[in-house]
This record gives structure tokens, C-alpha cells and sequence, in this order.
């Protein structure tokens, strides 16, 4: 198993304990995950079909170059030729902005990647925006302004090696996205297209109240509300959702209708350990 635990550090993933979702979710056959983000639970779905989704382009067509042999191999190469510097961040923040001004559905079709749309250059920016600014800022709106990661003392990680070690795990991370299907769907149009039968499963991490309003894409309460009722309307597709405990969410998830699992991780600010839940639903 790669050490790289994600494909994109995201703001609030799931690295530290993406395992814990690799069991809610063993034996099924069918296994959708709407809310992609840095992708790390993908590691440990084991399921013959994996369906991912999510609104953000930019980390779907990173996903969609690593899928390919040729591509990935070329976007290796060219990561590991440049500097770890912050003009190289600065300039790759810059074309990904100019990028996302141009967005439009052609890019992207409901079914997935359109044609020849995937783009080599813009997978090295986006990977650059992601790998050599600071951890936990890909996602959010902020993830194109955010700063050079520089490590200032000898504790911890170095930041440039944390970029080499990433470009090197790209390599495990090809046959990962090869075993996928990636969509660019809302949850609820994702959730519109899922088949209720024994087998499926639905993983679902959508931005946690509050803090979650850090994300380029937003997730108010009223958005909360439509996911749970929706959840809560499959009777036999197994159901697993990742929060942290809050008020709103043990009204939206009650016990025992929903079956809580209770993990000590870290907030989606990345910062303090705050106690984390799966929820679960329609288990076999």
C-alpha cells in the first residue's frame, strides 16, 4: 500500500483513519463515494466496482492523468524536474486560477471525462497548488492564494521531500485511479443514480457543519437536512457517513436508526483531535 495517503492533501481528509472505511464497506460489490476530495479512503475500498464523484475539476482531472500509464509517467517526470520553489508555486497557482475562470460543461460531461479533455499540463499545476503549499488547504476557496510550505525547524516532516515523496506514490496511485469510474455530479445527482440492492454501498464525506464552510464548493444546513433525508430513504444499499460528533448531526443521524462508530481523528480544520463517527446503515 502506497505511504502517500492521498492524492491531493485535502482540507479535513481522512487519512489517519480511512481503513475504518474500508471495513464498514467490506463485501460489497457496488461501492459509490460522491465526495472524492483527496481520495484517500480509495485506497482501502476493495469493492470490483468503485464509483467516484465530486464537483471539483481540478482533482478529477489529476485523477483522470494518473489513470493513464503514459500520462502519469510523463507527469512523474516532469514533477520531478522542477525546483521546489515558491515562483514554481506562485506561477502554477495562477494558470489553475485562470483555469477555473474557464470552466464550463464541455470539460466535463455527466458521465465523466469527455474525450481527449484529460490535460497534462493542468494536472502538474494542480499538483504543484496542491503539493508544495500548505498541508489541508487543496478544496478549499483559498487553495490557489494559500503559501509556500516551508518547514522553519527540525521537527516534523520536510516539505520538500513531502513533494518527492507524493510525485513518487503517484506510481501506486495509477492502478488505484485505473480501478475507477469518476464522475462530476453533485451528491444529490450522484445519489439520484444509485441502485437500492444488497451488495451496494454508498461512502459519503461531505464538509462538516461549521468548519466545512472552508470548501470552494459549499454545504449549508439546509443542504445537511436534504442528505440525511435522502440517506435515510435507502432501505437496503449499505450507507456509511463520515462526520465528527455535533448537535446537528446526532439529530440528523439518531441511534439506533443510525449505528454510530466512534474514532478519535482530527477536525476538518486539520488541527486538534476531536472525536470522529462513521455512521452506518442498512449493515449486513
Amino acid at each position: 500500500m502506497s505511504k502517500v495517503t492521498a492524492l491531493a492533501p485535502w482540507f479535513g481528509s481522512n487519512r489517519t483513519l480511512a481503513e475504518n472505511v474500508g471495513a464498514a464497506l467490506a463485501g460489497c460489490r457496488w461501492v459509490g463515494v460522491p465526495f472524492a476530495g483527496g481520495m484517500s479512503e480509495l485506497l482501502h475500498i476493495q469493492a470490483p466496482t468503485v464509483v467516484v464523484g465530486d464537483l471539483h475539476p481540478h482533482v478529477l482531472n489529476l485523477a483522470a492523468v494518473v489513470a493513464n500509464p503514459c500520462l502519469r509517467a510523463e507527469l512523474v517526470e516532469r514533477l520531478d524536474g522542477l525546483p521546489y520553489h515558491p515562483d514554481v508555486l506562485k506561477a502554477a497557482q495562477q494558470r489553475c486560477a485562470e483555469r477555473e475562470g474557464a470552466f464550463d460543461d464541455g470539460w466535463f460531461g455527466e458521465g465523466g471525462l469527455i474525450g481527449n479533455s484529460v490535460d497534462l499540463d493542468w494536472a502538474c499545476d494542480y499538483f504543484v497548488c496542491a503539493w508544495m503549499s500548505r498541508n489541508g488547504c487543496a478544496g478549499t476557496r483559498n487553495e490557489f492564494t494559500s503559501s509556500f510550505s516551508v518547514r522553519w525547524d527540525a521537527g516534523g516532516g520536510d516539505s520538500a521531500t513531502r513533494f518527492r515523496n507524493a510525485t513518487a506514490g503517484l506510481v501506486e496511485w495509477s492502478a488505484i485511479m485505473r480501478a475507477c469510474t469518476f464522475v462530476r455530479l453533485d451528491v444529490f445527482q450522484f445519489l439520484a443514480a444509485v441502485k437500492d440492492l444488497a451488495g451496494h454501498a454508498l461512502y459519503l464525506d461531505p464538509p462538516f457543519p461549521k468548519v466545512g464552510d472552508a470548501y470552494k464548493f459549499g454545504f449549508g444546513e439546509s443542504d445537511q437536512r436534504r442528505l440525511a433525508k435522502e440517506l435515510a430513504g435507502f432501505k437496503t444499499c449499505r450507507i456509511v457517513v463520515r462526520y465528527y460528533d455535533h448537535p446537528l448531526i446526532r439529530e440528523l443521524y439518531p441511534e439506533p436508526l443510525w449505528t454510530w462508530h466512534r474514532f478519535t481523528g482530527r477536525k476538518q480544520t486539520n488541527a486538534a483531535a476531536n472525536e470522529e463517527v462513521l455512521l452506518v446503515r442498512n449493515a449486513a
